[in-house]
């Protein structure tokens, strides 16, 4: 997993800035998220992811693509097991061979030694017998010699024969175990290329899902901007509406202003003729009034002359 730079996040419990890292394993593989800085056995184990869920298909084709590496790596495990068993069972064969050998070649050497002193001795019997035995003793003891000479040389032979079967087995051992090698390196190289494609594939499957990611982010984008066109379209239709009553108010306040303006003509004439039949209200009424001093007047010279 590789660490990014960017937004420095605090850890929650030890407030130490988190690592950014890449997931690797399982249907996460491929997410980012944010770690705890800190090792094991101090790490709190706090994750934040930073990439949303995969889509189920993204999920189920990363599980199948484990499923297929962790199967073929049980597999090369199994093959390795029983390749080394099988090395192990030749390793002790080849031991086993190996201490027989040595104990023929002792065997061989013991023979050989004892042969050469039954030459010794059958020398020092020959140059005996010439002195002291006669012919017969001396041909009965050379028969005796050859009869224990040819089972050395029979066992001599079949140690000969043994030494050869070890020499095969060695070979055919050695060959197993280059064999052993060359399947376990070439196993390792094919292990190596399905991990490669595995990490190939994961890489695609990243960029795909961020590819996808940034259209569905375009989409909700396109949709919440057609959203907003509708809803700014409907807003219009509204105010259209509500000026088309504006406009209509308009029109009725103008008229009923016109209404007004005429009523307030009504009232300025009606205003002008009450004040005109007012002033001329004042003038009957000053009349009056000086027809009442005319009369007062009158009254007191009638008075006046009643009361002579």
């Amino acid at each position: 997993m590789g660490i990014e730079t960017g937004t420095i996040v605090p850890c929650e419990q030890h407030g130490l800035p988190c690592e950014r890292r890449v997931a690797f394993e399982g249907f996460e593989t491929g997410k980012r998220f944010l770690a705890c800085p800190l090792k094991e056995g101090q790490n709190c184990g706090s994750i934040q992811w930073v990439d949303p869920e995969w889509p189920p298909t993204m999920q189920n084709a990363l599980l199948k693509l484990w499923k297929m590496y962790q199967d073929s790596k049980s597999d090369r495990r199994k093959d390795n097991l029983e390749s080394s068993l099988t090395i192990h069972h030749l390793t002790e064969e080849k031991n086993k061979l190996e201490d027989n050998y040595d104990k023929l070649v002792e065997d061989v050497h013991e023979l050989l030694n004892a042969q050469e002193d039954r030459m010794l001795d059958f020398r020092y019997l020959q140059s005996k017998s010439a002195e002291e035995r006669n012919a017969e003793v001396t041909n009965s003891v050379v028969s005796d010699m050859k009869t224990e000479m040819e089972k050395k040389e029979a066992e001599i032979f079949k140690l000969q024969g043994k030494y050869e079967v070890l020499m095969n087995l060695t070979k055919a051992q050695g060959t197993v175990i280059r064999n052993l090698k060359f399947n376990h390196l070439k196993e390792k190289e094919v292990l190596s290329a399905d991990m490669r494609n595995l990490q190939f594939q994961v890489v695609e499957l990243t960029v795909s899902v961020e590819k996808l990611t940034q259209e569905n982010l375009k989409l909700k984008q396109d949709a919440e901007l057609t959203q907003s066109q509708e809803k700014l379209t409907q807003e219009n239709l509204q105010l259209k509406d509500h000026i088309g009553d504006m406009k209509k108010g308009h029109d009725k306040l103008i008229q009923e202003n016109l209404q007004l303006k005429d009523h307030m003509g009504d009232l300025k004439k009606g205003h002008d003729k009450l004040t005109k039949d007012r002033a001329q209200l004042k003038l009957q009424i000053a009349n009056l009034l000086k027809a009442e001093e005319k009369n007062k007047q009158k009254m007191k010279g009638i008075q006046a002359i009643l009361d002579e």
